[in-house]
């Protein structure tokens, strides 16, 4: 049975490791956002150095807002690992692959890499680039629409044609809401559920995580996970 192995950053940052492929989601970013966790300077130097964070294949941004992306720590990362293909929706560095069609997919030696475009919650920010993606190593199949509109008409046709999924990575309003509940249940259908876009316990102003705990009972999913800690790691099978 394949095996992915998710570790957490902060905020919707992680690097996932899947069919041999190492992939960084959203994993750098250090500018302070009210009711939500960044990397302080010593996360960073603590990611620098975890064997999670080591050697990227792939450093994928879903969109470039600061809670999720740092130009200046991505390039220090991209130089760090020259390997390591740098993949954005919008154009940050002449090196990079640059998601711009509705659909776009990769393909690696272990994996494969459908990205969609996908509306960013809320209104104001429609016209921000903005992508999901879909991953498969060895027949395990990973969602991660980033902040995805919840419930979006776009992801349930997507999902119309690709089928459920063994693992989903959603933002947490995805189980707050009941019209996202009723999405994960109906569309997304995933064996397993990964819950992140939390704030570390020092952050939470806004009781975000209060209300995860409440809403989780109410979520049915077979494996729920909450990422809630700075580099937490959980696997999934």
């Amino acid at each position: 049975m394949p095996i992915c192995q998710i570790t957490l950053s902060a905020n919707a940052g992680v690097a996932l490791q899947l069919g041999g492929i190492r992939l960084w989601v959203d994993a750098l970013h250090d500018k302070a956002i009210s009711g939500f966790s960044t990397l302080s300077p010593e996360l960073q130097a603590a990611v620098a150095v975890h064997p999670d964070f080591a050697e990227p294949n792939l450093i994928f941004y879903t969109h470039c807002h600061p809670d999720h992306f740092s130009q200046h720590l991505t390039r220090l990362a991209m130089e760090r690992w020259p390997s390591a293909k740098a993949i954005l929706p919008e154009r940050q560095f002449e090196n990079q692959l640059l998601l711009s069609r509705p659909r776009e997919q990769l393909f690696l030696p272990e994996l494969s890499v459908q990205f969609i475009r996908l509306p960013h919650e809320g209104e104001q920010y429609a016209n921000v680039a903005h992508y999901g993606c879909l991953l498969d190593g060895s027949g395990f199949r990973v969602l991660i629409p980033g902040d995805c509109a919840v419930a979006s008409p776009a992801l349930r046709e997507f999902l119309q044609e690709t089928g459920p999924v063994d693992l989903a990575l959603l933002d947490f309003p995805w189980i707050t809401l009941s019209k996202g509940r009723r999405f994960i249940e109906q569309f997304i259908r995933p064996r397993c559920l990964a819950v992140y876009h939390l704030p570390f316990a020092s952050d939470d102003i806004f009781g975000y995580r209060r209300a995860v705990f409440k809403a989780a009972e109410q979520v049915q999913v077979e494996d729920l996970r909450l990422f809630l800690e700075p580099l937490q790691r959980e696997t999934f099978e």
